[in-house]
């Protein structure tokens, strides 16, 4: 896919937070460790007074829910996306809280000074980038000496090669859910390393057991732009309620984890 299909793509994906919304559902009603990922992500992060916070493709925002009034005494926290639509949303939902900031802002020309941040935070969105290099560069630039980048990913062995698996058996050359994340668990700390003197991986150990195939069925619809691929939804659904009715769950692996890296 070139990069002008890609960013427009996902520019499309995420001009509003409905698709957004079905597939953080799907892991929120159906994954196995109940803490869940973003306490356990909030557990990971570190912050101190006094200390400026840029969140680089912060979707809806909702992590924040809750937790930004508890953040310590003179924090600013700047929360970005790249689809205006985000940012509108996150702009309406904040707009009262002193402490918080919204923008819209390609990661990879960050409109901020060198060494503006104390702490950048990226999760789940370095794999749509079109240059990710450039993007890293910039997050660096911005960093202060001694700062951290934190950094959420998944790997490629988990929910989107078990539906290319299914898919597969209908399609026999689809290449839905095919391609991995370009920005994985796996290449993750090789690729952070270039840019970053000491990069520590903390995996989140989790998985689904889904009870309800239509929950599945509507994470794949809330992807299948971003994939491009023709699937036939009621023979998804048949294969899949046929798992479920035999083993009571639909059970995929997941593989998730955060990235922190100092600069």
């Amino acid at each position: 896919m070139s990069t002008m299909i890609k960013s427009e793509n996902v520019k499309e994906q995420y001009s509003d937070d409905g698709n957004l919304s079905a597939r953080i559902s799907l892991h929120a009603k159906h994954s196995t460790n109940k803490q869940g990922l973003v306490p356990w992500l909030f557990e990971q992060y570190y912050f101190s007074q006094d200390i400026r916070i840029l969140e680089l493709g912060c979707g809806n925002a909702d992590q924040w829910e809750g937790r930004v009034e508890s953040l310590p005494k003179g924090v600013e926290l700047i929360l970005s996306d790249f689809s205006e639509g985000m940012v509108d949303i996150v702009s309406g939902k904040y707009v009262k809280e002193t402490k918080v900031s919204c923008q819209r802002i390609d990661i990879q020309n960050i409109p901020f000074e060198d060494e503006a941040f104390d702490i950048v935070i990226a999760n789940f969105m370095l794999y749509h980038v079109p240059d990710i290099d450039k993007a890293l560069m910039e997050v660096k630039r911005v960093i202060k000496e001694n700062g951290k980048f934190y950094a959420a990913t998944n790997g490629n062995g988990e929910l989107r090669s078990f539906v290319h698996k299914a898919i597969k058996k209908f399609k026999p050359d689809t290449q839905a859910f095919a391609h991995g994340f370009s920005f994985n668990l796996q290449n993750g700390q090789g690729i952070l390393s270039k840019y970053f003197s000491n990069v520590e991986r903390v995996d989140f150990e989790d998985s689904l057991a889904i009870t309800n195939t239509e929950d599945l069925i509507d994470w794949i619809k809330s992807s299948v732009s971003i994939e491009e691929c023709d699937v036939d939804f009621d023979e998804l659904y048949d294969y899949f309620e046929d798992i479920r009715a035999r083993d009571g769950v639909i059970s995929i692996p997941k593989e998730c984890g955060l990235f922190i890296s100092k600069k």
